[in-house]
């Protein structure tokens, strides 16, 4: 160790110790000197004698420095000098190759960041979340949810897990220690969850296990928003009492700043599932979900298998309401992304390696041409006896000093550019982690190591391949830079062009899939002109459906005289977005609950199809007279009376729901009207709809407004807010805007497997307009460079006629030739990979033909075009000029 640390000292004081050593080396030489003087020899003579016993003065100098330092880190240090005057002599080649590496990782690095998250990290705070996962019941019409019952039975029966607890939701009246009344959304747990998840509160305690035992006083836990937002912030709130639905609710912990468990469209607080929630068994919708950790070393299959044999045993034992039940068990990304999310948030990032591995190519396409320069150098060095091995290392050095020089400014524009993602994509129904932890950083660093090497490889294997003959000939330059070089750019350009075609056409599938969801008819006139909005009401305001039916008549008085509006109306739901209550209906003289799957019913005031331009086919609308329960009434859409009554009139037929407790009353339908979107993710079909009448269903807490305008609608939003507001300030408004922008693609309305649709439609053509630049700048860099290097050739062309036409031929047919190998290559693969996405794509084949060809068009064109600029040099060649330099 200590003679290791004399070495490093020694590297400190480089240059003192030489000057020691040429003292103590003149000092030997002049002694030498003067001894041959004093045995008669003359002093010239006398000091080559001397310089002759001494030996190379530089020789003895090196093994000095090699005896006393690190000569394997002096001969680096000199490498990087070397690579680094090289490069500032190069510096537009070097700001190119940098610009293109800072770019590729960048990409690289944020899409590892935002993949990690959406697969593996899950909730902010959670530790371990990779082990936590979603456990749920359908049956085989898709029906749900989860009952206590069997949460209690799958925690007794099931060893896979370390604990699983419910967890559901419902809506609250709130009244603060301050007296203030609100209508919040509360999240209810099992008393076990936060144990489960890991995650200590900031203030105060959570639940234990006596918080869900009968009779146990009712407790709240806040998260840090709502703490913030509704109490300011104050510590003494824990061990304060609020009003919950009229019962009193002891506040006893904060949760720290960023966690939301499980949905961040919820308003921050948690309370206790108690045995007075237990539903009975069977499905019920709006019942649970059940979050659980699995134990070390237990899969998903496994814990599934062992679900499925719990649930045959309920069959068993109540095959009454448990008959054809299945379990789900799912982790996080499954959850958020459906089914296929490792497919398809690994491929995005395949497509974010992609775009570096294009860099790459274009960097090591750009070093090979820079260095056409010194291919005589390296053939010299190699004549005169330099090892490869150093050649090799000054190459590789050269890739690495590029790649830090990118690596650089790419940790703050990963930073910036995940906040930008996470604010951008931001979801009311989701809570990620986004963190930038030291795994990116690790991450960041072998990525770099791993781009320095690609970069640096094609110039690396075309030095290996040099011999030292090359340099003894006339022709050597003309070796360095013939067919084998010609055959390595050609092949990394080519691969450039397979790569962006592959990014191209998958970017195509998904804009095509994307564009056909958000472009579907939906029934909708003019949704630009309607302003809509959801009103939330106090519900110890408005106990009463006569007091809530009285509120929405002021409220639809108020905005009727609001200049500009020509129509208002209510509704529990919106179309597209909001299909309203599902329900299990039977028509008569149909089957019954048993036969048929739910329908979405959707409450209306009259004047509602009006205000949407929405046709009445047969029969008629709501009015002011279906007010009543003596004469329940009902409309259908089109779709449902086809479904129902095939060939048949559906006015006068009846219909009703059938709830568990039984079946409710007969509906008479008044109406069939043109069909409007709703009930379909996907937008490519007509759902089966039913309308009731607001007047005989009045909404329990919410309901939303919709307003026609004369105008663009979206002027009218402050001034609707205001009507609102001055009617009752304590009257929430939520999804405020116009109907067109609810029609916008929307992640939380999305069913699971395409929820992500709209962020891979947006981010694969980023890349592969990326991708195309890059494979554009390489072309124009290689054809320019073929150019250069033909100079003699096109100057005798023109000297024996040639016309601009055939030079111009000449220089695409060298430029398509790589790039008609691409896209062969590239169509290929494209085909393979796009079938990656088939989960994805609504109303497109993987295959589809018009997105390769138009990536196939799009990328002929890019290369047409980067033909110009070498073309444009070629025509100005001057013959005379380049015969009288040969």
């Amino acid at each position: 160790m200590k003679r290791i640390w004399s070495r490093l000292l020694a590297l400190r004081h480089r240059d003192a110790l030489d000057r020691d050593y040429d003292d103590e080396a003149a000092a030997h030489l002049e002694l030498a000197t003067d001894d041959y003087i004093r045995r008669g020899l003359p002093p010239d003579e006398a000091r080559r004698r001397a310089r002759l016993d001494f030996g190379s003065a530089d020789a003895a100098k090196v093994a000095h420095r090699e005896a006393r330092g690190l000569g394997w880190v002096e001969a680096l240090v000199f490498d990087v000098r070397l690579a680094w005057r090289g490069l500032r002599r190069d510096w537009r080649a070097a700001f190119a190759a940098v610009a293109m590496l800072t770019l590729g990782l960048t990409l690289h690095t944020v899409v590892f960041t935002v993949t990690g998250a959406m697969l593996w990290r899950g909730f902010p705070h959670v530790p371990r979340s990779h082990e936590l996962v979603f456990l749920q019941e359908h049956d085989r019409l898709g029906r749900c949810c989860l009952s206590y019952a069997d949460v209690a039975d799958w925690q007794a029966q099931a060893p896979s897990f370390q604990g699983i607890a419910p967890v559901g939701g419902t809506a609250m009246a709130f009244r603060d220690p301050t007296g203030r009344s609100m209508d919040l959304r509360v999240t209810t747990v099992g008393a076990n969850l936060f144990e489960l998840l890991g995650v200590p509160p900031a203030l105060g305690r959570t639940f234990t296990a006596d918080d869900g035992v009968a009779g146990a006083r009712p407790v709240v836990l806040l998260s840090d928003r709502i703490w913030r937002a509704r109490f300011g912030g104050r510590p003494e709130v824990v061990g304060s009492v609020v009003q919950a639905d009229g019962t009193p609710a002891e506040i006893i912990g904060v949760m720290p700043p960023g966690f939301e468990f499980p949905l961040a469209a919820d308003d921050g607080l948690w309370m206790p599932i108690g045995p007075a929630a237990s539903l009975p068994r069977g499905l019920s919708a709006g019942a649970f979900t059940a979050i659980a950790r699995l134990r070390d070393g237990v899969t998903l299959a496994r814990a599934r298998a062992e679900l499925e044999a719990v649930n045959r045993g309920l069959e068993l034992a109540h095959g009454d309401v448990n008959r054809g039940i299945v379990p789900s068990v799912v982790d996080h990304a499954q959850w958020t992304s459906g089914a296929d999310a490792r497919v398809i948030w690994g491929s995005l990032w395949a497509a974010s390696a992609v775009v570096l591995l294009i860099a790459c190519a274009n960097v090591a396409n750009l070093t090979v041409l820079r260095t056409f320069g010194r291919w005589h150098q390296f053939a010299t060095c190699l004549a005169l006896g330099a090892g490869r091995t150093r050649i090799v290392r000054q190459l590789a050095i050269d890739g690495v000093l590029l790649t830090m020089a990118a690596a650089i400014p790419v940790w703050p524009l990963t930073q910036w550019a995940v906040q930008e993602w996470a604010a951008r994509t931001a979801s009311r129904y989701q809570a990620i982690d986004y963190a930038i932890t030291a795994e990116t950083v690790a991450y960041l660093a072998g990525a770099a190591l791993v781009t320095a090497a690609l970069a640096s490889l094609a110039p690396i294997v075309r030095v290996l391949r040099l011999t030292p003959a090359d340099t003894l000939q006339a022709s050597a330059r003309a070796s360095t830079n013939g067919r084998g070089t010609r055959r390595l750019v050609t092949s990394l350009v080519a691969a450039q062009v397979a790569l962006t075609l592959v990014l191209l056409t998958a970017a195509g599938v998904l804009v095509r899939s994307f564009v056909n969801i958000t472009s579907a008819v939906t029934g909708v006139q003019a949704p630009e002109s309607v302003a809509v909005g959801l009103l939330r009401l106090p519900s110890e305001r408005y106990p009463t459906p006569e007091a809530r039916l009285t509120l929405l008549s002021r409220v639809e008085a108020a905005l009727a005289d609001v200049g500009g509006v020509a129509q208002v109306a209510f509704s529990n739901g919106l179309p597209v977005k909001f299909a309203g209550a599902s329900r299990a209906l039977e028509a008569e003289g149909r089957p019954g609950l048993d036969a048929h799957p739910t329908f979405s019913v959707t409450t209306t005031t009259p004047g509602y199809f009006a205000l949407l331009g929405v046709a009445v086919i047969t029969g008629r609308d709501f009015t002011a007279s279906d007010d009543g329960p003596s004469r329940q009434v009902a409309i259908v859409n089109e779709r449902f009376a086809a479904v129902q009554w095939p060939g048949e009139s559906a006015v006068g037929q009846r219909v009703r729901a059938v709830e568990r407790d039984g079946p409710g009353p007969w509906r008479v339908v008044v109406g069939v009207v043109a069909n409007v979107m709703g009930a379909d993710a996907l937008r490519q079909q007509f759902q089966p709809l039913v309308y009731v009448p607001l007047l005989q269903q009045p909404p329990p807490r919410s309901a939303f407004f919709l307003v026609r305008t004369h105008g663009p609608a979206d002027r009218l939003s402050r001034l609707v807010r205001t009507t609102v507001h001055d009617l009752d300030r304590d009257i929430a408004l939520d999804y405020e805007g116009t109907l067109a922008t609810t029609f916008a693609f929307d992640r939380d309305f999305m069913d699971a497997e395409h929820s992500e649709l709209g962020k891979y439609a947006k981010v694969a053509p980023a890349f592969a307009l990326v991708a195309l630049l890059l494979a554009a700048t390489g072309l124009v860099a290689v054809v320019g460079h073929a150019v250069a290097q033909r100079t003699r050739e096109i100057g005798v062309r023109v000297a024996i006629g040639a016309s601009a036409g055939s030079i111009r031929r000449l220089v695409v047919a060298d430029a398509l030739r790589p790039v008609a190998l691409g896209l062969t290559l590239g169509a290929l693969a494209a085909s393979a990979v796009t079938r990656l996405f088939t989960s994805q794509l609504v109303g497109v084949s993987p295959s589809d033909p018009l997105s390769m060809l138009g990536a196939t068009a799009l990328l002929l064109s890019t290369a047409l075009l980067a033909c110009r600029v070498p073309i444009r040099r070629a025509l100005q060649v001057d013959p005379a000029v380049v015969l009288r330099h040969e």
